[in-house]
């Protein structure tokens, strides 16, 4: 699994995090939510959780450039939403006006 090594930044500590699951097992949060529902947000995110704890899916996910801990992302779509890594951290789901960001175990990504 991914170990988070870019720092989330601020705006995950002023926003509020929803933990998608209870008890927490994956870690995975999603904060910053607009337009978009808790549900909504926490059933993508844990989807791509579970696509990239598969074994081969990390490096379908992201690669590592040159430049130690920044991250670029291989996979653009997952489930109809468009992924991205905001130039502050924050990895990044949108689909039309609806986006979150997604925190935890497995993000920010790491390339340290």
């Amino acid at each position: 699994m991914i170990a988070g090594a870019l720092a989330a930044g601020p705006a995950a500590s002023a926003q509020r995090l929803t933990e998608c699951q209870h008890p927490l097992v994956t870690g995975v949060e999603v904060y910053h939510l607009s337009h978009v529902g808790t549900a909504t947000a926490c059933r993508v995110a844990l989807a791509l959780f579970r696509f990239e704890a598969k074994p081969g899916n990390i490096p379908k996910l992201y690669g590592c450039t040159s430049r130690p801990g920044r991250p670029f992302l291989k996979l653009r779509r997952f489930d109809g939403w468009s992924l991205h890594i905001a130039v502050s951290g924050p990895f990044v789901m949108s689909r039309g006006a609806a986006s979150f960001d997604v925190t935890g175990t497995d993000f920010p990504l790491n390339c340290s």
